[in-house]
């Protein structure tokens, strides 16, 4: 890694208010680990994130592609919320703060790396709101004020997901049409349709191209 590349740093959580047992707890890094693993085997070779769980229900990631690490953000949502219900029978949610940015001090192992990015993003998942799920900082001031609001929009869009829209959205992230994801759930391309409608497909696409176009105009890589 250079000083002058910018790279996106993920702090994530499970969402305050989220309430398990003991037992489910003690599943939940199991859990974000494999909607890691999902995203990292679905997504293009440049939505591949590296991470690592710090917590319990803690953990860390980074994208050495700033510009198209918000699809694989979003695919992070939705997986997690639909392994989550398929293994706890839980509605749970996670909360992400992600920050763009230089990586000063790079290590093997992301909790002992430092710079720029990573402050950016423990920093920013400090101050989110309760009820916030996702904000990116770019240190940019125009961008980061774009970038709050369609955020607030994101917020409500995957607050609402119920499981089975997640595990469609998902896979319609991945790039799979309609039909394919109908034969991957073993459902009809009209209950496909559906979910992705109730899950407002086509206002999360807008945002990440919209996320996407205005990155590439901003950050270095």
């Amino acid at each position: 890694m250079t000083k002058t590349a910018h790279y996106a740093v993920i702090a994530g959580e499970l969402a305050p208010g989220s309430r398990v047992s003991d037992e489910k707890f003690s599943k939940i890094p199991d859990i974000i680990r494999a909607s890691f693993q999902a995203v990292n085997r679905m997504a293009a070779e440049h939505g591949q994130l590296k991470y690592e769980i710090i917590r319990m229900d803690e953990f860390l990631a980074l994208s050495t592609d700033p510009v198209h690490s918000i699809r694989s953000l979003v695919m992070l949502f939705s997986a997690f919320r639909f392994l989550s219900h398929k293994e706890l029978k839980e509605r749970l949610e996670l909360r992400i703060c992600e920050g763009i940015g230089p990586v000063e001090f790079a290590q093997d192992h992301l909790r002992e790396s430092d710079g720029t990015a990573f402050r950016i993003a423990t920093e920013g998942i400090k101050k989110m709101k309760r009820n916030q799920r996702i904000n990116v900082f770019s240190g940019e001031r125009s961008l980061d004020d774009e970038l709050d609001l369609t955020c607030s929009f994101m917020d409500i869009l995957i607050h609402e997901w119920s499981d089975e829209q997640a595990e469609a959205m998902f896979l319609n992230l991945t790039g799979k049409n309609q039909v394919e994801i109908s034969q991957m759930l073993g459902i009809s391309q009209p209950a496909v349709n559906r979910r992705l409608k109730a899950a407002h497909f086509d206002a999360v696409n807008k945002f990440i191209n919209r996320y996407e176009t205005r990155l590439k105009s901003k950050v270095p890589v």
